[in-house]
């Protein structure tokens, strides 16, 4: 079972997130905050898998609450879920560990994809906000020398999307081994996140386009 704190000062959403994630066998979730203070306590005293939180809400707003969660010693995933996906918020989010990136009006069903994306390592980004995403890290920097041909043929896998376990069978490897990969991987790049790593691979140009 997933266990998810969410973020959330719109009324409307608060609302559809329970309705979406009530009908989810797999994903409980704890509560829903109004803001940031009281998610950040929720997630302190539950321990949650994944935490999803708008970025914008008064007093302490989604970039300040991941800020804190992440000092945590052992912070949950978390999911961004918000109206507007401007691109100085999503840049922060993304250097601060997201992993993901929602807008609410993005069907259903990805909310729930994305949570169990987070939880398992992986990270979903809407459509809508793939190309913020990738502006985002486009400041990163060159790729790291140290890199191996093995390395970054993985980085471009994971840039172009895919989980562990289509990872796995591209490259002949059991999905544990992957993650395994991936996790060294994200240390060598300095990424926080797979959000992250996956934008490295696209703006180092990794990954091919049609």
């Amino acid at each position: 079972m997933i266990r998810v704190v969410a973020a959330e000062d719109d009324p409307l959403a608060q609302r559809a997130i329970r309705g979406y994630l009530a009908q989810v066998h797999d994903i409980e979730l704890v509560d829903v905050t109004s803001d940031g203070v009281a998610a950040l306590a929720l997630v302190r005293d539950v321990r949650p898998d994944v935490l999803v939180t708008d970025l914008h809400m008064p007093g302490m707003d989604g970039i300040a609450l991941l800020r804190e969660v992440f000092r945590l010693p052992e912070p949950p995933r978390a999911l961004c879920f918000t109206a507007v996906g401007d691109e100085p918020s999503m840049r922060e989010a993304l250097a601060l560990g997201a992993s993901g990136f929602l807008l609410k009006v993005d069907p259903p069903v990805l909310l729930v994809q994305a949570i169990r994306s987070a939880y398992e390592g992986d990270a979903l980004v809407s459509p809508k906000l793939t190309g913020q995403v990738l502006r985002g890290i486009s400041r990163s920097g060159t790729r790291p020398r140290e890199l191996t041909d093995a390395d970054v043929e993985l980085l471009r896998l994971v840039g172009s999307g895919m989980d562990n376990a289509d990872i796995g069978l591209a490259l002949h490897l059991a999905p544990s081994t992957v993650k395994t990969y991936v996790s060294r991987l994200l240390r060598k790049t300095n990424s926080r996140s797979r959000a992250q790593l996956a934008a490295r691979a696209n703006a180092w140009g990794l990954v091919r386009r049609n």
